[in-house]
């Protein structure tokens, strides 16, 4: 287990879904509302009433046993990462922003993309609105720019005559 005496940095991206980090972590302040202060920030009370501090173990095993009592199947916690990476590419995200949010060293991330028959043409929509979005801003920044050469003209002539008398 990874520490740092200094605490970390933690960073995350609000996708707005169900799913969402910052939904989550709300959620789990709202329902451990009751942890002591000075108990680490994900610490939640224990069946028996105890205070414990969630572990790296712990997180995918409860999750599994949810996940098996409803008749689906578990996941390592490595398959957690290519899911987060698989979820993040359906919802349109970059794929380089997805290889250096999740300190994915290379392209190699790219092998564990699950539903690629789905990623693939999210991807492409997206280049496509991206592309549209930025023609339209240059557009309407263009008529602008040219608004205000207008205008810059007209006041020049307005000063030019103002003086010339």
């Amino acid at each position: 287990m990874k520490t740092n005496p200094a605490g970390e940095e933690l960073r995350w991206t609000d996708s707005s879904c169900p799913c969402s980090a910052k939904w989550a972590f709300k959620n789990c302040l709202l329902i451990n509302n009751h942890v002591p202060l000075a108990a680490h920030i994900f610490t939640f009370e224990t069946e028996s009433g105890h205070f414990e501090p969630m572990r790296r173990q712990w997180f995918p095993e409860r999750c599994n046993e949810v996940w098996l009592s409803s008749s689906l199947s578990p996941l390592s916690g490595h398959r957690f990462r290519i899911e987060g990476t698989t979820h993040l590419l359906l919802l349109g995200m970059d794929p380089f922003i997805v290889m250096v949010q999740g300190h994915w060293k290379s392209a190699a991330f790219s092998e564990y993309w699950c539903l690629c028959e789905e990623i693939i043409p999210t991807l492409i929509g997206f280049l496509l609105q991206s592309q549209y979005f930025l023609i339209s801003t240059m557009i309407l920044f263009k008529q602008w720019l040219v608004s205000l050469i207008l205008l810059f003209s007209y006041w020049e002539s307005v000063c030019c005559h103002l003086f010339a008398q």
